[in-house]
C-alpha cells in the first residue's frame, strides 16, 4: 500500500514545484485542519491531521517513523477542486528541509522520509552520492541491530527517482544512471536502476547498431556481456542471480537489434549448454532451472527479433526470489520491533478512530494500519470481530469496507492458518447468488465513477490472498479440491473472470506440481487430468475472438508453459511434446519444448 502511495504522490510532485500553493488553498500540514467540503475527503484530512499529531508524540522513533510513512496515503484526492489543499508539496517541501541536512544524521526517522519524499531534485543528490554526509545509523531503543550501511541512504534514494525522469528530463540523472549501469558492481543498485535500463534500451539506436557505441542501448549490452559472463563464474548469490535474469532477458530481447547478436548468442548457448548449472547456480534451488528458461527465451528473441520489443518478463520462479521491496528496501533496517505495549496503545488509538469515521475511505486506512499493528496474539482474538461484518449467513456482504476487511483479515499472519484459509474458500467458493448487491452507503457519491457491470471483486481479493499464500495448497486438501475442480473447468467467460483465473494460474500450477510430484499426497490421475483440460482450453483460447481475448491468450501462454515443466512428471511427455510441436511458431511453445527435454 505504500508504494501505491508512494506512485500517486510522485505523479503530482514531478507537476508541481515543493512548497507551492495555489492561491486560496488552505495549508495541509499547520494551521487550522483543512476542509474542501466533500465530507468524505474532510474526514479523511481530519484523521491525517490526528495521525500526524500521533507522530509528533509517539513514544519511540520507531513508531513515530512508521505513523510518518503511513501519512501520504491519507491525503485525499480533491483535485477536481481549485482549492485542494497541496498536501503533498507540503510534504515534499519538509522533507527536501531535513534531508539537505549537513552531516544528515541517519536514523529511523530519516528512512521514513527517504520513504515518503518524491521530489526528483531532493533525491537526486543523494542518489549520487548522499552517504558521504550522513552520518553513522543512529539506533533507537526497539532497534536491535545489525546498523545498515551507509549506502542505504543512496539506495532509498535510487528506489524514489522515476525512471523515466533519469533517462529523459534531467541530464545529470541520465549521466548517473548510465554510468552506474555501464560500470556499477553492486548488483542491488543494479537491480533498482533495471527500469532506467529498460528504458534506455528501447531506445531507438543512431545510425547503424553495429558502429554506434556511444548510443546508450548498444554501450549498456557490450558492457553487460562480460559483466554476465563473471557473474556466471561468481559464487553463488540471489541478488546476483537476480540481476543476471533480468540482464539475459534483456540482451535476447535487444541484443540483434542493437547490434550485439553474435556475442549476446555465444553467452546464451553457454548457458543452455550447461542447462544452467554454473557457479552462479550452485546450491540454489531451483536457480539453474530458471537460468536455464530464461536463456532459452533469450535465444529464441536472439532468432526472432522483434521490431518494437516489449520489456522483457521473467518466468514464474522456482528458486527463493531477492525481491527488492519486500526483501530489503520496506524492511526494518535495524532490525526494529515495536514494543507490544506500545503497539497496543497504538492500536487503541486506532480503534477510537474506528468508532468514530463514517466514510468507507478512512475507515478502510484504519483497518489496514490496524493489519500493520496488531500483535499476534490480538490479531487471533480479534480475528472473528473483523470478518464477521463481512459475512452474513450463507452471503457474502459486498462493500468497500468488506472488501478491505477480506484483504487484511486474510494478511494477519497471527492467525491460525487454517482460520484464514477456511475464510479463502468461503470467498473463493462464494457463488454471484451468493455475494450481495455493492452497498455503497459509506462511499463518497462520485457521479462519474461506478463499478463495473461484470466486477468480481470478492473472488479477485481471495485470488490474489491465495497468489501470496501457495504453501497452504500443500497443506489444505479441501482447498486442492476446490482448485482442481476450477483447473479442470473451462476459462470463464468475460474479461474480469478471465483476470481471476489468471490470478489463480499460479495456484492451478502449484496444485499441477503436487500432483505430478509423486509425492505424498499426490494424484497422478489429477495431474493427467488437468494437462489434458489445458491443452483443451489452449484450443479454446486459439479460436476466441473479444474483449477477452488478451487475456485469454495470456492463461494460455502460461498454460503452455507450465505444460512443458509438468507434462513429462504428469506421464504425458510424448502426447505433450506432440501437442506443443504443433505450435513451434510461438515462443511460449518453444521455450516449453525446452523445458520438456531437461
Amino acid at each position: 500500500m505504500r508504494r501505491l502511495a508512494a506512485l500517486a504522490a510522485l505523479a503530482l510532485s514531478l507537476c508541481a514545484c515543493a512548497g507551492s500553493t495555489t492561491a486560496g488553498a488552505p495549508r495541509c500540514l499547520t494551521g487550522a485542519t483543512p476542509r474542501v467540503g466533500r465530507p468524505a475527503a474532510d474526514e479523511m484530512l481530519a484523521l491525517m491531521r490526528r495521525e500526524r499529531e500521533r507522530a509528533a508524540r509517539a513514544p519511540s522513533p520507531l513508531v513515530r517513523a512508521r505513523i510518518l510513512e503511513s501519512l501520504p496515503g491519507l491525503f485525499p484526492d480533491a483535485s477536481d477542486i481549485v482549492a485542494e489543499p497541496r498536501c503533498r508539496e507540503e510534504l515534499a517541501a519538509e522533507n527536501a528541509a531535513a534531508l539537505r541536512a549537513d552531516p544528515l544524521v541517519f536514523s529511523r526517522l530519516l528512512v521514513a522520509r527517504l520513504r515518503t519524499v518524491h521530489d526528483p531534485r531532493v533525491l537526486l543528490p543523494l542518489a549520487a552520492g548522499g552517504e558521504e554526509r550522513a552520518t553513522a545509523y543512529q539506533l533507537g531503543p526497539d532497534e536491535p541491530g545489525p546498523a545498515p550501511s551507509r549506502s542505504l541512504v543512496r539506495h532509498l534514494a535510487l528506489a524514489s527517482l522515476p525512471a523515466s525522469w533519469l533517462v529523459n528530463d534531467q541530464p545529470a540523472g541520465r549521466r548517473l544512471a548510465l554510468d552506474r549501469l555501464r560500470e556499477g558492481a553492486d548488483a542491488r543498485e543494479l537491480l533498482l536502476l533495471h527500469g532506467a535500463a529498460d528504458a534506455l534500451l528501447r531506445e531507438a539506436p543512431s545510425g547503424d547498431p553495429a558502429r554506434a557505441q556511444g548510443d546508450a542501448g548498444p554501450s549498456l549490452l557490450r558492457a553487460w556481456l562480460p559483466d554476465l559472463a563473471r557473474r556466471l563464474d561468481g559464487p553463488a548469490d540471489r541478488v546476483a542471480l537476480e540481476l543476471v535474469l533480468r540482464r539475459l532477458a534483456d540482451v535476447g530481447t535487444h541484443a540483434a537489434r542493437l547490434g550485439v547478436g553474435p556475442e549476446a548468442r555465444a553467452l546464451v548457448e553457454r548457458v543452455l549448454a550447461a542447462r544452467g548449472e554454473l557457479p552462479l547456480t550452485q546450491g540454489l534451488a531451483g536457480a539453474a532451472r530458471d537460468l536455464a528458461e530464461v536463456a532459452r527465451g533469450a535465444l529464441h528473441d536472439l532468432d526472432a527479433p522483434q521490431r518494437s520489443p516489449a520489456s522483457a518478463d521473467l518466468p514464474p520462479p522456482r528458486r527463493e526470489r531477492f525481491r527488492v521491496w519486500a526483501d530489503w528496501l520496506d524492511a526494518e533496517p535495524a532490525g526494529g520491533e515495536v514494543p507490544a505495549a506500545d503497539a497496543l496503545a497504538r492500536v487503541r488509538d486506532l480503534d477510537g478512530e474506528l468508532a468514530a469515521l463514517r466514510f468507507s475511505a478512512p475507515r478502510c486506512r484504519v483497518i489496514e494500519e490496524l493489519g500493520q499493528w496488531l500483535p499476534p496474539d490480538e490479531a487471533s482474538r480479534r480475528f472473528d470481530a473483523l470478518v464477521a461484518p463481512v459475512l452474513d449467513g450463507d452471503r457474502v456482504r459486498l462493500s468497500t469496507e468488506a472488501l478491505c476487511r477480506m484483504r487484511v483479515a486474510l494478511r494477519l499472519d497471527g492467525v491460525d492458518e487454517a482460520r484464514r484459509v477456511r475464510l479463502l474458500l468461503r470467498l473463493l467458493s462464494a457463488t454471484p447468488a451468493q455475494i450481495g448487491p455493492r452497498d455503497t452507503s459509506g462511499d463518497e457519491p462520485r457521479p462519474a465513477l461506478g463499478a463495473p457491470l461484470d466486477e468480481e471483486p470478492v473472488g479477485e481479493v481471495a485470488a490474489r490472498a491465495l497468489a501470496r499464500n501457495l504453501g497452504w495448497i500443500d497443506r489444505h486438501a479441501d482447498l486442492r479440491a476446490w482448485l482442481e475442480a476450477q483447473a479442470l473447468a473451462p476459462v470463464p467467460p468475460g474479461a474480469r473472470a478471465a483476470e481471476r483465473w489468471s490470478i489463480l494460474q499460479p495456484a492451478f500450477e502449484r496444485l499441477l506440481a503436487l500432483h505430478a510430484s509423486g509425492g505424498p499426497g499426490a494424484r497422478p490421475e489429477a495431474a493427467r487430468a488437468i494437462v489434458r483440460a489445458w491443452m483443451a482450453s489452449i484450443r479454446a483460447a486459439e479460436a476466441q475472438q473479444g474483449a477477452a481475448h488478451t487475456l485469454a491468450g495470456e492463461i494460455a501462454s502460461a498454460r503452455l508453459r507450465a505444460l512443458g515443466e509438468h507434462g513429462g512428471r504428469a506421464g504425458l511427455a510424448d502426447e505433450v511434446g506432440a501437442f506443443l510441436g504443433e505450435r513451434k511458431d510461438q515462443r511460449a511453445a518453444v521455450i516449453a519444448s525446452y523445458l520438456l527435454t531437461l
